[in-house]
């Protein structure tokens, strides 16, 4: 974003948050004990060729640990993972599934990090997995820092990146993803650049840079996720006119090499087609028939006057 439209963007989060925050002063600070969804809407096209959606459906809890989702990843037995600027991790079953569990209940926890960082590494920006161990990385925006996980979810190692990069506190790390080959690509919000590791960040690789053109003026990055064919599936969002305010995007493009050029192309403008929100969230999962499920999660801001939304589209790479 430029810098107008930066300072735009913050006036307009803290209007929408000034209201949830008032409303909110009586909110348990602790998890919920019931995350009700509702199916708002159904299976239907979309102007995109290869493009359709599955369903979108509406998340609430009486708790000011839920909401915030900025970073989506699936997992084995159909089942999301979300994390939150809050420093939560929300998991639940793929809404048009079945449950692998008994109750079938959707389960909101903290983020337990090394405990040396348990007041510092809260917010959670990117999110991405090893499909093969299970361990993933989280990337936190107000200390610069990956962390990894077990399939467990127990700390194993961190990078503090503070020093090796001239980011803002607010405007780190957006979009994160482990390539099928090894390598990690890094996208800071705000930036005509990404970093590209070798290797695992937390083992002390060390990046390169390569350069990132958005595919439309004023978009920034929120996350990012790699297609079965090994190109890169981006979500974008900007600022827009009307009532939610943002408006996002979904591009592909080929993955970076060192000192290349990301440029992907957008492939679906996701308003009017599901309904607006601040989407900042994706995660992809294959199909046996060649189609790719894509889903994308909404951050909520802390406002009372927006939704924590979870919508699935199907892609088509053969259409």
């Amino acid at each position: 974003m430029t810098r107008a439209k930066r300072l735009i963007a913050a006036l307009a989060v803290a209007l929408l948050c000034a209201p949830g925050t008032f409303l909110r002063t009586d909110v348990p600070t602790g998890p919920p004990r019931d995350i009700p969804m509702a199916h708002i809407q159904g299976a239907g096209p979309t102007p995109a060729p290869g493009w359709q959606v599955a369903g979108v459906w509406q998340f609430r809890a009486n708790s000011r640990l839920f909401g915030g989702f900025s970073a989506l990843l699936t997992a084995h037995d159909n089942q999301l993972r979300a994390f939150s600027d809050r420093g939560t991790r929300f998991t639940l079953t793929e809404p048009d599934r079945p449950s692998p569990h008994s109750d079938g209940r959707p389960d909101l926890v903290r983020q337990l990090v090394a405990s040396a960082d348990a007041n510092d590494l809260f917010d959670i920006e990117a999110a991405t997995r090893d499909p093969a161990s299970g361990s993933y990385w989280l990337a936190y925006e107000n200390r610069h820092t990956i962390h990894r996980f077990t399939v467990a979810s127990t700390p194993d190692g961190k990078r503090d990146l503070e020093g090796e990069v001239d980011w803002y506190a607010n405007s780190g790390a957006e979009a994160m993803v482990r390539l099928r080959d090894g390598r990690f690509m890094v996208l800071p919000e705000g930036k005509d650049y990404g970093l590209i590791y070798p290797g695992d960040p937390v083992e002390g690789a060390k990046p390169a840079r390569f350069t990132f053109q958005s595919p439309a003026p004023g978009f920034a990055a929120t996350d990012v996720a790699e297609l079965p064919d090994g190109r890169l599936l981006l979500l974008m969002r900007d600022l827009a006119w009307g009532y939610p305010i943002f408006t996002s995007r979904l591009a592909i493009g080929a993955a970076p090499r060192a000192g290349g050029v990301f440029a992907p192309k957008t492939v679906l403008q996701l308003d009017p087609t599901i309904p607006r929100e601040n989407y900042e969230g994706v995660a992809v999962r294959p199909r046996s028939d060649g189609r790719i499920d894509v889903w994308v999660i909404s951050d909520d801001n802390l406002s009372v006057m927006q939704r924590t939304l979870l919508a699935k589209l199907i892609f088509d790479p053969n259409a």
